[in-house]
């Protein structure tokens, strides 16, 4: 039977949709609702929609046009968390009118045996992706007749989550394939929702925002506060010890020359300084001393961020983890910072502090922000968020001592030798939420995800995550279905601010994605959505500046220098250099500490090969001053490397000392550009280049050959072809290569192609 006249006529009918196998009244009709299952009948289709916007009935409206028309086929939905799948049961026994047992759930708590059962019986099968995958890893079911599959939260889809091989299985052998993702919130980088879209096959995309015509007379209103909270002197004092004894480490690494002094240093480059140590071959005495160091810096670093964001109770907990690991299998660079004297007197300090009952300020701000709510409001329901499971218990712990009813869920792993929640637990917390048992859940990651809360009316941040994705996830739970309310709770000074702002900024890229995605089109076979975004789209909207920036810059002075500017930022995924300007120029920016590490590690001169290779104008600005002060380096090598720069490279050097004159800089090479009409960019797409230039990179391919190196060797041998077929002998009359590097350009150039690995 094909009901696709049928199901059209009634989208545009009424507000109540009328369906064979819609229970009557059950669906009041949205105008972006009806638009969108529209479009989703025409092929696989990405639906980017924000929370409490009925993403789960569009997927049911879809569900039950397929029925009708393939009346022997199959349903099936994914949702990562079984509290999800039993909500989205729910929802479809609710509308779509089909006998009660055709609707069915398939979590992990079902044998094997049992799920055969349902995959034969069912029509509808919401599932979790763990539980398909290994049903269709062992052949215990069919995908053929298989006529939609629904990915919530289809954000997952990347990398080796479930997710990516259900889909290529589900298309390789379905008669009648349509997918059907769902998110609110597909990431703050382009390239996320691309690899999304490649992963599921999408041909469409259907995206609003809250601002969208369609939309906007659903959304409701969600307050947003943010309240600052004072550590109080005992624990600044703590916060300074902790403080001094990780400078201590880093100067171990200053001395040795891995790391410049300045004040701060990420967590991620610590990571990359470590990753650096353990790869490096012929390590000496000092290297393993460096290595300690910058483990110990790294935990160190660590346990600042739980003191300063946690407590102090916090701080007990993991040190206690950190001496129990000492005494069974820890490294020397564990024992070496437990026993630093700074350490022994802070852990003494904290555990006094601990025995006075002294917790972090914050836990008294929330529960006057919990009484506070439920005071105005007493039916109200309160959902506080933090990152760390032990934070939970202390949370609840408080919450429960001052008469407030509270609960947690966390999630299912053990943590500590203290066990998770199972799915049915998570589960009836949840149910028990819902039907007001408490008034106030304590969550972690797990209650993220499309759960859906009507009653529930504030969100606490008790810390901010950093991922712009959870960010929006967490905001979502509140302003479903009436106004919302949203706190966050932030401790001055600490890494509380710096993830606020940076997630902000991510979430403004994300509603850039979002407003792009909004324009619609269809999606090319690579996964690239037809709708791309250059510059030129950007300054048409005005007379303001735009200038590309690399996502890690996002942080950084000099982006919030060129906002001062009036310049508009966007950030993205930039493969070379970190901001650009126009179609020719590509900017690479390092501060004078960070060209130095790059000529030390030799990372400057990739970049540059890269960034000379993409870009008509490479441009490589210094910031900061000092430069031949830094440690570890001889300056006659940082001349040298400057030298090659502007001679080999052919890259002209802007000198600037401070973030606010790099971003006049940029600000100026942007407006000189657009008054000369270059602005139409693609990001990231090479420049065609001139012979010359195909005929270095072709030769700069050859293993351990970089850019200036194939320039020698054409200097030398005049053209590719005779490079390629020089001798070992001939090869190793050029300066840079000896016999172990032209042994290996031979090997590559004479070994006979094959489809397994010669390496």
């Amino acid at each position: 039977m094909d009901g696709k006249g049928e199901m059209a006529e009634s989208l545009h009918e009424a507000s109540l949709l009328t369906h064979p196998l819609i229970k009557e009244g059950s669906v009041e009709i949205r105008e972006y609702q009806r638009n969108i299952v529209s479009r989703a009948l025409k092929g696989n289709t990405l639906v980017v929609l924000p929370t409490g916007l009925g993403k789960t009935v569009i997927a049911a409206m879809l569900t039950a046009e397929r029925l009708l028309q393939h009346a022997q086929g199959k349903v099936v939905v994914l949702a990562p968390t079984k509290p999800l799948v039993i909500q989205h049961a729910e929802t479809f026994r609710k509308i779509l009118k089909l006998p009660e047992d055709s609707v069915k759930t398939c979590t992990g708590e079902a044998t094997p045996e049992e799920r055969e059962g349902m995959w034969r019986g069912a029509k509808v099968i919401i599932a979790t992706p763990q539980v398909v995958r290994n049903d269709l890893v062992t052949g215990r079911v069919d995908v053929s007749d298989w006529v939609l599959l629904v990915f919530d939260e289809a954000h997952r889809a990347v990398g080796d989550y479930p997710y990516v091989f259900i889909a290529k299985e589900y298309l390789k052998h379905a008669k009648n394939p349509l997918i059907l993702g769902l998110t609110a919130s597909p990431g703050s980088q382009r390239e996320k929702v691309v690899e999304v879209c490649k992963a599921l096959s999408i041909k469409w995309v259907e995206a609003r925002t809250e601002k969208s015509p369609d939309v906007a007379p659903y959304v409701k209103r969600v307050r947003v506060e943010w309240v600052n909270v004072e550590l109080p002197p005992e624990m600044l004092r703590a916060k300074a010890k902790l403080e001094e004894a990780i400078e201590r480490l880093l100067n171990i690494l200053r001395d040795a020359g891995y790391i410049q002094r300045r004040k701060r240093w990420t967590r991620r480059e610590l990571l990359e300084l470590q990753e650096f140590l353990m790869r490096k071959e012929g390590k000496d005495e000092r290297d393993y001393e460096c290595l300690a160091a910058v483990s110990g810096a790294i935990r160190l670093a660590h346990a600042y961020e739980i003191f300063e964001t946690q407590g102090i109770g916090a701080l007990k907990r993991y040190f206690e983890g950190l001496n129990e690991r000492a005494r069974l299998k820890g490294g020397r660079g564990l024992k070496r910072i437990l026993k630093d004297p700074l350490i022994v007197s802070l852990e003494e300090e904290v555990a006094a502090m601990n025995v006075q009952g002294m917790t972090h300020p914050k836990l008294t701000v929330l529960v006057n922000t919990v009484k506070g709510q439920l005071s105005s409001k007493p039916e109200s329901r309160v959902i506080v968020f933090t990152q760390f499971r032990s934070t939970v218990d202390d949370v609840l712990k408080v919450l429960r001592e001052c008469g407030i009813s509270a609960d947690k869920i966390i999630g299912q792993g053990s943590r500590g030798g203290a066990p998770g929640l199972t799915q049915r637990q998570q589960a009836e917390v949840l149910e028990r939420f819902r039907r007001g048992e408490f008034s106030v859940l304590v969550a972690t990651s797990v209650a993220e995800e499309g759960i859906d809360v009507s009653e529930c009316d504030l969100v606490v941040f008790y810390d901010v995550t950093p991922s712009a994705v959870r960010f929006v996830q967490r905001k979502g739970r509140t302003g479903r279905r009436r106004p919302g309310r949203v706190v966050f709770l932030i401790a001055k000074g600490t890494m509380d601010e710096k993830y606020y702002w940076s997630v902000k900024w991510k979430e403004g890229n994300m509603r850039g994605v979002i407003r792009e995605l909004e324009k619609g089109g269809k999606v090319e076979d690579g996964g690239e959505i037809n709708q791309q975004v250059t510059l030129e789209e950007y300054i048409s909207r005005g007379d303001r500046l735009t200038v590309y920036a690399d996502v890690r810059e996002g942080g950084s002075s000099v982006v919030q220098e060129l906002a001062k500017l009036g310049v508009e930022v966007v950030l993205t995924k930039l493969n070379v250099g970190d901001y650009v300007v126009s179609e020719r120029v590509g900017i690479e920016r390092k501060t004078s500490a960070d060209f130095v590490q790059s000529i030390m590690d030799q990372r400057i001169f990739k970049q540059l090969a890269d960034l000379t290779r993409t870009y008509e104008a490479p441009l490589l600005i210094i910031e900061g001053e000092r430069l031949y002060e830094r440690g570890g380096i001889n300056p006659e090598s940082i001349r040298g490397a400057l030298v090659s720069v502007a001679l080999d490279f052919k890259t002209p050097i802007f000198w600037t000392r401070n973030a606010k004159e790099t971003a006049e800089v940029i600000k100026t090479i942007a407006r000189r550009e657009r008054e000369e009409g270059r602005r139409g960019i693609r990001i990231g797409v090479k420049k065609p280049g001139t012979v010359k230039e195909l005929q270095e990179r072709l030769v700069a391919s050859l293993p351990g050959v970089d850019h200036v190196l194939a320039r020698r060797l054409l200097q030398k041998f005049k053209s590719v072809e005779k490079v390629f077929t020089a001798n070992e002998d001939e090869l190793m009359s050029i300066q840079g290569i000896g016999e172990k590097k032209a042994k290996r350009i031979r090997e590559v150039l004479q070994a006979e192609y094959s489809e397994e690995d010669l390496s």
